[in-house]
């Protein structure tokens, strides 16, 4: 039963499911990073360069970015399906989300590896 509703016969279900597995994955992220958070309390610069400092943490923060990132892609992306009628104007502003989004994750990275 699940598979036939991931199927390409109900479209929007992946999509759905999608957007709720990647909001669970964030929960947990939350839960998890104001855990550490009241546990190490970072006061200051090098604290927090510590905070992040161990490549476990590092790599669950950037799952956290690229769930953020498929969330908000899905979201959005409906959200202009529904309230922008233009098919030109809705192909712009989704092209321009994307590469906004790309960018996000980018600096993300950046931020995490660098």
């Amino acid at each position: 039963m699940w598979i036939e509703l991931l199927t390409k016969r109900y479209p929007g279900m992946r999509a759905w499911l999608s957007q709720r597995l990647t909001g669970l994955a964030m929960a947990l992220y939350s839960v998890l990073a104001v855990g550490r958070f009241f546990y190490l309390a970072p006061s200051d610069y090098q604290a927090w360069v510590e905070f992040f400092q161990p490549l476990w943490w590092r790599v669950l923060t950037m799952l956290f970015w690229l769930a953020l990132t498929l969330h908000a892609w899905l979201g959005i992306r409906d959200v202009f399906k529904d309230y922008v009628p233009n098919a030109t104007l809705r192909s712009v502003l989704l092209k321009g989300l994307v590469i906004l989004l790309w960018l996000y994750l980018a600096w993300a990275a950046y931020l995490l590896f660098a």
